[in-house]
Protein backbone atom coordinates (compact mmCIF):
# COMPACT_ATOMS: atom_id res chain seq x y z
CA UNK A 1 0.00 0.00 0.00
CA UNK A 2 1.10 3.77 -0.95
CA UNK A 3 1.55 5.67 1.82
CA UNK A 4 -0.24 9.32 0.96
CA UNK A 5 -0.17 12.75 2.56
CA UNK A 6 -3.30 14.81 2.31
CA UNK A 7 -3.02 18.11 1.52
CA UNK A 8 -5.78 21.44 2.06
CA UNK A 9 -5.84 23.95 0.19
CA UNK A 10 -7.08 26.57 2.42
CA UNK A 11 -4.86 30.25 1.23
CA UNK A 12 -7.38 31.74 -0.59
CA UNK A 13 -8.88 35.61 0.22
CA UNK A 14 -12.48 33.85 -0.57
CA UNK A 15 -13.14 37.61 -1.59
CA UNK A 16 -15.90 37.17 -3.79
CA UNK A 17 -17.98 35.31 -0.91
CA UNK A 18 -17.24 37.83 1.55
CA UNK A 19 -16.15 35.65 4.41
CA UNK A 20 -13.53 32.80 4.58
CA UNK A 21 -15.60 29.67 2.72
CA UNK A 22 -13.24 27.24 4.74
CA UNK A 23 -15.33 27.76 7.59
CA UNK A 24 -19.12 27.67 6.49
CA UNK A 25 -21.12 25.40 7.70
CA UNK A 26 -23.93 22.88 6.05
CA UNK A 27 -27.11 23.23 7.49
CA UNK A 28 -25.57 23.54 11.56
CA UNK A 29 -23.39 20.79 11.03
CA UNK A 30 -19.25 20.80 10.72
CA UNK A 31 -17.52 23.21 8.73
CA UNK A 32 -16.82 22.61 4.96
CA UNK A 33 -12.96 22.08 5.75
CA UNK A 34 -13.99 19.79 8.56
CA UNK A 35 -16.23 17.61 5.75
CA UNK A 36 -13.33 18.09 3.83
CA UNK A 37 -10.44 16.81 6.54
CA UNK A 38 -12.67 13.90 7.65
CA UNK A 39 -13.38 12.39 3.76
CA UNK A 40 -9.84 12.83 2.79
CA UNK A 41 -8.32 11.12 6.53
CA UNK A 42 -9.39 7.50 5.17
CA UNK A 43 -6.72 7.10 2.73
CA UNK A 44 -3.93 9.45 3.98
CA UNK A 45 -1.26 9.04 6.80
CA UNK A 46 -0.98 12.81 7.24
CA UNK A 47 -3.05 16.15 6.52
CA UNK A 48 -1.40 19.10 6.26
CA UNK A 49 -3.61 22.56 5.70
CA UNK A 50 -2.20 25.27 3.15
CA UNK A 51 -3.26 28.11 5.12
CA UNK A 52 -1.59 31.89 5.79
CA UNK A 53 -4.08 32.59 8.25
CA UNK A 54 -2.32 29.90 10.29
CA UNK A 55 -4.53 30.61 13.82
CA UNK A 56 -7.83 29.80 12.42
CA UNK A 57 -7.36 26.23 12.00
CA UNK A 58 -5.45 25.81 14.80
CA UNK A 59 -8.17 24.02 16.77
CA UNK A 60 -8.92 21.33 13.65
CA UNK A 61 -5.98 19.66 15.01
CA UNK A 62 -3.95 19.26 12.10
CA UNK A 63 -0.20 20.82 10.84
CA UNK A 64 -0.53 24.42 9.50
CA UNK A 65 2.00 25.39 6.38
CA UNK A 66 2.20 28.95 5.41
CA UNK A 67 2.85 29.87 1.82
CA UNK A 68 6.92 30.69 0.72
CA UNK A 69 5.87 32.45 -1.98
CA UNK A 70 3.12 34.79 -0.60
CA UNK A 71 0.52 35.95 -2.39
CA UNK A 72 0.91 33.35 -5.36
CA UNK A 73 -2.16 31.94 -5.54
CA UNK A 74 -2.87 27.55 -5.32
CA UNK A 75 0.42 26.67 -6.85
CA UNK A 76 2.41 28.59 -3.55
CA UNK A 77 0.20 27.10 -1.70
CA UNK A 78 0.51 23.51 -3.19
CA UNK A 79 4.43 24.28 -2.95
CA UNK A 80 4.44 25.19 0.70
CA UNK A 81 2.71 21.77 1.71
CA UNK A 82 4.84 19.64 -0.95
CA UNK A 83 8.20 21.33 0.48
CA UNK A 84 7.54 20.02 3.91
CA UNK A 85 5.95 15.88 3.09
CA UNK A 86 7.96 12.78 3.51
CA UNK A 87 5.44 10.63 1.17
CA UNK A 88 5.74 10.31 -2.64
CA UNK A 89 2.57 10.94 -2.98
CA UNK A 90 0.00 14.09 -1.90
CA UNK A 91 -3.53 13.66 -2.76
CA UNK A 92 -5.02 17.32 -2.56
CA UNK A 93 -8.41 19.14 -2.28
CA UNK A 94 -9.65 22.56 -1.88
CA UNK A 95 -11.29 23.74 1.07
CA UNK A 96 -14.68 24.60 -0.64
CA UNK A 97 -16.15 21.38 -1.70
CA UNK A 98 -19.27 20.86 0.59
CA UNK A 99 -19.89 17.38 -1.10
CA UNK A 100 -16.73 16.16 -1.94
CA UNK A 101 -16.47 12.27 -0.21
CA UNK A 102 -14.35 9.83 1.22
CA UNK A 103 -14.55 7.75 -2.14
CA UNK A 104 -12.95 10.33 -4.28
CA UNK A 105 -10.05 10.52 -2.71
CA UNK A 106 -10.18 6.44 -2.17
CA UNK A 107 -10.87 6.42 -6.30
CA UNK A 108 -7.41 8.76 -6.39
CA UNK A 109 -5.56 6.60 -4.25
CA UNK A 110 -6.19 3.51 -6.41
CA UNK A 111 -5.77 4.75 -9.05
CA UNK A 112 -2.10 6.08 -7.99
CA UNK A 113 -1.29 2.69 -7.09
CA UNK A 114 -2.47 0.85 -10.22
CA UNK A 115 -1.19 2.89 -13.00
CA UNK A 116 1.99 4.88 -10.69
CA UNK A 117 4.47 1.98 -11.10
CA UNK A 118 7.71 3.30 -9.15
CA UNK A 119 8.21 6.02 -6.36
CA UNK A 120 10.93 7.98 -7.61
CA UNK A 121 10.10 7.61 -11.13
CA UNK A 122 6.26 7.27 -11.29
CA UNK A 123 4.78 6.65 -15.11
CA UNK A 124 2.83 9.70 -14.22
CA UNK A 125 3.76 13.01 -11.83
CA UNK A 126 0.11 13.54 -11.74
CA UNK A 127 -3.53 12.21 -11.75
CA UNK A 128 -6.04 14.92 -12.34
CA UNK A 129 -10.06 14.21 -12.81
CA UNK A 130 -11.77 15.80 -15.73
CA UNK A 131 -15.44 16.68 -14.77
CA UNK A 132 -17.83 19.08 -17.14
CA UNK A 133 -15.90 19.04 -19.67
CA UNK A 134 -12.72 20.96 -16.90
CA UNK A 135 -9.67 19.93 -15.47
CA UNK A 136 -10.00 19.40 -11.86
CA UNK A 137 -6.32 20.49 -10.12
CA UNK A 138 -6.88 21.13 -6.96
CA UNK A 139 -8.65 17.60 -5.91
CA UNK A 140 -6.17 15.65 -7.26
CA UNK A 141 -3.32 13.60 -6.68
CA UNK A 142 0.53 14.87 -7.20
CA UNK A 143 4.15 12.90 -6.70
CA UNK A 144 6.78 14.81 -5.24
CA UNK A 145 8.77 14.57 -8.22
CA UNK A 146 6.81 17.85 -9.38
CA UNK A 147 8.22 20.22 -6.70
CA UNK A 148 11.48 21.71 -9.00
CA UNK A 149 9.14 22.97 -11.57
CA UNK A 150 6.32 23.98 -9.20
CA UNK A 151 9.42 25.57 -7.73
CA UNK A 152 10.47 27.40 -11.34
CA UNK A 153 7.24 28.26 -12.35
CA UNK A 154 6.91 30.55 -8.75
CA UNK A 155 10.37 31.65 -8.92
CA UNK A 156 9.46 33.19 -12.50
CA UNK A 157 5.79 34.53 -11.58
CA UNK A 158 4.73 31.72 -13.55
CA UNK A 159 1.28 31.57 -11.88
CA UNK A 160 -1.18 29.58 -14.42
CA UNK A 161 -1.75 26.13 -13.42
CA UNK A 162 -3.09 24.99 -16.94
CA UNK A 163 1.16 26.36 -17.78
CA UNK A 164 2.70 24.59 -15.02
CA UNK A 165 0.55 21.17 -15.61
CA UNK A 166 1.76 21.46 -19.20
CA UNK A 167 5.49 20.47 -17.99
CA UNK A 168 4.68 17.53 -16.15
CA UNK A 169 3.14 14.34 -17.37
CA UNK A 170 -0.36 14.27 -16.10
CA UNK A 171 -3.23 11.28 -16.36
CA UNK A 172 -6.14 13.20 -16.77
CA UNK A 173 -8.99 10.77 -15.41
CA UNK A 174 -12.79 11.43 -17.42
CA UNK A 175 -15.74 12.38 -15.86
CA UNK A 176 -17.35 8.72 -16.97
CA UNK A 177 -14.56 6.68 -15.72
CA UNK A 178 -15.30 8.66 -12.18
CA UNK A 179 -18.89 7.91 -12.22
CA UNK A 180 -18.64 4.00 -13.44
CA UNK A 181 -15.61 3.09 -11.05
CA UNK A 182 -17.37 4.67 -7.56
CA UNK A 183 -20.79 5.15 -8.45
CA UNK A 184 -20.74 8.82 -7.36
CA UNK A 185 -21.67 11.42 -9.14
CA UNK A 186 -18.94 13.83 -10.37
CA UNK A 187 -20.94 16.82 -10.78
CA UNK A 188 -22.34 16.89 -6.74
CA UNK A 189 -18.29 15.80 -5.84
CA UNK A 190 -16.68 18.67 -7.57
CA UNK A 191 -18.90 21.17 -6.86
CA UNK A 192 -17.04 23.95 -5.25
CA UNK A 193 -18.68 27.35 -3.79
CA UNK A 194 -16.91 30.87 -4.90
CA UNK A 195 -19.98 33.30 -4.01
CA UNK A 196 -23.11 33.19 -1.90
CA UNK A 197 -25.16 32.22 -4.37
CA UNK A 198 -23.03 29.31 -4.58
CA UNK A 199 -23.25 28.46 -0.66
CA UNK A 200 -27.06 28.95 -0.86
CA UNK A 201 -27.03 26.61 -3.69
CA UNK A 202 -24.95 23.96 -2.23
CA UNK A 203 -27.24 24.28 1.29
CA UNK A 204 -30.59 24.00 -0.86
CA UNK A 205 -29.38 20.78 -2.32
CA UNK A 206 -28.22 19.33 1.12
CA UNK A 207 -31.28 19.86 2.79
CA UNK A 208 -33.26 18.28 -0.26
CA UNK A 209 -30.80 15.25 -0.06
CA UNK A 210 -31.09 14.97 3.85
CA UNK A 211 -35.64 14.93 3.57
CA UNK A 212 -35.19 12.68 0.69
CA UNK A 213 -33.25 10.26 3.28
Amino acid sequence: MTEMTGVVLAGGKSSRMGRNKALLRMNGREMIIESVIQSMAAVTSRIIISANDTQVYEDLGHEIVSDLFPMMGPLSGLHAALSMVETPWVIVSACDLPFVSEGIFKYLKEVIEKRATGEKEPAYQGFIPLVGGRIQPLVAAYHLSTLPSLEKSLAENKLRMTDWLKELHICYIPEEEIRNETGLDPGREFFNMNNPVDYKQALDEDRDKNELE
